[in-house]
């Protein structure tokens, strides 16, 4: 999470310094399914395309899963809604950025290229945050580079621990994770079998991101990483492996003795935990240092890609002088719930696909087994499609009840796993139209704030209350009618980051007074041209420890 910090930040021109202790490398393939929410801010950041072209598997490889008794024997269901990495499919009406299926070994060095091409991100390779203090101006860390040992003190005006699950930001903090531990003990195994993709066109249909088997109580089940000949196998397991173990699950999986090369393994643990605070003064927590969950769906990155989003325009915000002194409160108030929702949301997936138990009838080629594929079908069917069209998860997150944005007394939309629904309800994200440019109106948000206008409403009472206060808003205008009505309201006011801040049929009574609350301002703070004198130090210091 600290590269995508760091481009969120360098993005809006903020000084950012990542401290990373380790040489950048990627050691395990993991967390390949990107929402169709990140690849939007990719979008924004001017690599979407780039990730896309450059794609492990490559662009055309669908997006299909499979469950089956095993590669070469029965299908029992599958879950296709004809995504590519180049087409949307089922996706196209909502957003103007498919969901994406990258591997980590071609996403995270995009991610880094990214951040370089920005010139206020400076990236510290096999260097080590060893201690840091705070006070009301500031952070000072300690780092150290571990290939020479010398030492030296940074000075920020605040950090954020992007160090995974064992964070020492948060240990140091005395911030505790609150849920349930080592729900599920796991094995994952990276491998290289050239013949598996043949056997997935022969037996299976074609090809496919994920293969879940039924051939055993472990449920072995296979991903994708570089759409040739390099793959990730998953088992649930109660013992302790043996090396030989991980080439007979992958037999077991397919079906049949195809040759196996190991490249990796290790153990991992699904959990269902969120930090207890995610700020201290200065110091924020964001990604696996702020909330662990299941891989099932592929919320953890994506949920931390969302974090870096929400906490790095609001940075921005205060160190360039219109955001109000409440503003980062708000970071902990919009994501900490949104982490609650997709760790619970996981840990259900994870306890859907545990009660999928293998059946012996399941491999017989005679009506029984005919019965038995058929019941189970529908069981998979009814209890994990949410998982793989989690429409909701990905792009109808809101910040309800958040102090930044102005209810309208409206009841809030449905929030369902499976479903979206496009809504201007104000904490909500605002809606993909396109215009008659070709472009989305995502494409117009980011920079500051945008006010959507449609038909005869006057913007000019917030356009004037915004340059009063010293904030940077923009209007859009929406000629085409069907556009007008998906924006619910002839004026829509929406935040850098893309959520809908208020929204009403004509400008407030007080104007100021909203713009005020959108941008974090308590009683008797100052215009923001009145305080533009930010010191010129980094805004963090991102940390991620690999």
């Amino acid at each position: 999470m600290g590269l995508s910090l760091a481009i969120e930040l360098g993005w809006r021109g903020v000084p950012v310094t990542v401290i990373d202790q380790g040489d950048g490398r990627v050691p395990f393939p993991a967390g390949e399914a990107i929402f169709s929410r990140t690849m939007e801010h990719l979008r924004r950041w001017g690599c979407a395309e780039e990730a896309r072209a450059e794609s492990a598997p490559p662009t055309d490889y669908p997006h299909r899963t499979v469950f089956a008794t095993s590669v070469t024997g029965h299908v029992l269901a599958e879950f296709d809604y004809g995504v590519t990495n180049r087409s949307p499919g089922a996706y196209g009406s909502l957003t103007p950025e498919g969901p994406a299926f990258l591997s980590k070994f071609s996403f995270l060095p995009l991610l880094e290229r990214t951040a370089r091409g920005l010139p206020s991100v400076d990236i510290r390779f096999a260097t080590r945050l060893e201690t840091f203090e705070q006070d009301s101006d500031g952070v000072l860390a300690v780092v150290r580079d571990l290939e020479n040992g010398a030492s030296e003190t940074l000075a920020g005006a605040y950090l954020v621990a992007c160090d995974g699950g064992r964070s020492s930001v948060r240990r140091a903090l005395g911030v505790e994770f609150e849920g349930m531990f080592a729900q599920g003990q796991n094995f994952a195994v990276h491998f290289r079998a050239p013949q598996l993709l043949d056997l997935l066109r022969e037996r299976l249909g074609g090809p496919a991101v994920q293969i879940h088997t039924l051939s055993s109580a472990r449920r072995p089940y296979i991903t994708v990483v570089n759409g040739v000949d390099e793959w990730r196998l998953s088992v649930y397991l109660e013992e302790e492996p043996e090396p030989k173990d991980a080439v007979a699950w992958v037999h077991e999986a397919v079906g049949a003795p195809i040759d196996v090369e190991i490249l990796a393994a290790q153990p991992w643990s699904g959990h269902c935990v969120v930090a207890r605070s995610y700020r201290a003064g200065r110091v924020f927590l964001a990604g696996d240092a702020a909330h662990l969950l299941w891989p099932k769906g592929g919320f953890g990155a994506n949920t931390g890609i969302g974090d870096a989003v929400d906490l790095g325009w609001k940075l921005a915000a205060v160190l360039q002088g219109w955001g109000g002194t409440a503003l980062l409160d708000s970071y902990e108030l919009e994501r900490r719930p949104i982490a609650v929702r997709n760790v619970t949301e996981a840990s259900s997936n994870w306890r859907s696909d545990s009660q999928l138990a293998p059946d012996a009838a399941l491999g017989r080629a005679d009506a029984e087994g005919d019965r038995a594929r058929g019941e189970m079908g529908e069981m998979i069917r009814r209890s994990r499609g949410k998982e793989f069209r989690c429409t909701g998860v990905q792009l109808g997150y809101r910040y309800s009840g958040s102090p930044i944005c102005v209810p309208d007394g409206t009841p809030e939309p449905p929030d369902e796993p499976d479903d979206y629904v496009p809504s201007t309800w104000p904490g909500c994200r605002a809606p993909h139209v396109r215009l008659p440019d070709g472009s989305s109106v995502l494409d117009h948000f980011g920079r500051g704030f945008v006010l959507v206008v449609s038909g005869s409403a006057d913007p000019s009472p917030l356009v004037k209350a915004a340059h009063h206060r010293g904030v940077p808003l923009t209007v859009l205008r929406l000629a085409d009618p069907a556009a007008a009505r998906l924006y619910e309201r002839p004026l829509v006011l929406v935040r850098p980051d893309g959520h809908v801040g208020w929204r009403g049929e004509q400008a407030p009574a007080d104007p100021v007074a909203v713009l005020d609350r959108l941008r974090g301002a308590e009683a008797g703070d100052p215009a923001a041209g009145s305080v533009m004198e930010t010191r010129p130090v980094s805004a963090g210091v991102a940390t991620r420890q690999l």
